[in-house]
């Protein structure tokens, strides 16, 4: 009888051992993260980060080993390899994870968020939820986050004050069919273009305008051809945090909440680092580099927004996310509220000083 007590407590003792994070194990568990992304953009940024809280938090229990710059593939080939086996946790931008779960696309729309705070918000809401359940029922992918690192502006070889004048212009812009229509929407005829060759295509003439951020137009030195750029804002590229199935199951019960809760954190400091370092870099052109920025002011974006937001509700009904669609407009209007009464105070108060 007490041999059986003491067999009892032994296994009970080792369970402990294992099951609670914190206690000191003589195994690991290894992950392997991946991104195309280079160092310093905003999915190696994420991963980074996540690599270096999961292992403080685990003790060294999980061990993330990340490649970096596309060494294990293209994002296609990163999609496929979570449930080849080849890779556990991937960045991969949703315009891309759309080819496999179709309901993704919504997030390719141009002119879909107000700001960036609002995609937080959106992502952080229904919609985010709902594309994390999609992803794990179509593919078993576990979504852990929506990265962003700023949005998308229009460069121009000549001054532009407003999205109107670009009618007429040759603009070079995203090959999805979401970003075609919307520009035939706004009566601009976009023009097919690598994105390696936008440059090339601003000095010969191929093209008048192009889109990037302030960071990649920096890094490509585009200032050195087109100096002018519509802060339209228009895009926000995001990308996806994800972990596979398999990898998911690997990890004993005890820390999977501990990866989701540093895989939250990691999603906010990339993110929000990388939007910063855009901002930052649009002071920079300006005052060092001579780049001229305007503004699109809020009447042009109303304006755009009306024209364009039939046929984003037409594309959320077209993937089923119909009962989605009236969060996602109502909150786009409460940032538009709000930035209207944050311009009538401004306006208030440069009148009162004039008195």
């Amino acid at each position: 009888m007490r041999r059986k007590i003491t067999g009892f407590l032994l296994l009970l003792m080792l369970f402990v051992v294992l099951a609670v994070p914190g206690r000191t194990e003589n195994y690991s568990l290894q992950l392997t993260a991946a991104t195309a992304n280079a160092a310093g953009e905003v999915g190696a940024v994420v991963l980074t980060e996540f690599q270096r809280l999961v292992q403080e938090r685990t003790k060294g229990y999980i061990n993330v080993v990340i490649c970096l710059d596309g060494v294990l593939g293209s994002d296609q080939e990163l999609v496929k390899g979570l449930q080849r086996g080849t890779v556990d946790i991937i960045t991969v931008s949703a315009f891309k994870y759309a080819e496999y779960v179709p309901e993704f696309t919504v997030l390719e729309l141009p002119f879909l968020f107000f700001s960036t705070d609002h995609l937080k918000t959106v992502m952080a809401g229904t919609l985010g939820e709902v594309l994390k359940g999609r992803a794990l029922e179509k593919r078993g992918d576990y979504v852990l986050g929506y990265i962003t690192d700023g949005p998308v502006n229009i460069v121009s070889n000549r001054a532009l004050t407003s999205l109107s004048q670009s009618r007429g212009l040759r603009f070079r812009t995203l090959l999805l069919p979401t970003h075609r229509r919307t520009w035939e929407i706004m009566g601009i005829t976009p023009v097919t273009l690598a994105y390696s060759e936008f440059k090339i295509g601003l000095q010969v003439g191929m093209v008048d305008a192009v889109e990037t951020n302030f960071i990649d137009y920096k890094k490509m030195r585009v200032y050195d051809t087109a100096r002018f750029i519509l802060q339209s804002e228009h895009y926000f590229p995001v990308q996806i945090l994800m972990l596979s199935k398999r990898a998911w199951q690997r990890i004993p019960m005890a820390y999977r909440e501990i990866v989701r809760e540093c895989a939250r954190e990691a999603v906010a400091y990339g993110s929000d680092e990388l939007i910063w370092q855009n901002r930052e870099t649009a002071r920079e052109l300006t005052e060092k580099y001579g780049v001229r920025i305007t503004e699109l002011t809020l009447p042009e974006k109303k304006t755009n927004y009306q024209k364009l937001v039939a046929f984003q509700e037409e594309t959320f009904n077209a993937y089923g996310l119909k009962e989605i669609w009236p969060e996602v407009k109502a909150t786009y209007l409460e940032y538009q509220t709000q930035l209207e009464a944050e311009l009538e105070r401004i306006r208030q108060s440069r009148e009162k000083e004039k008195e």
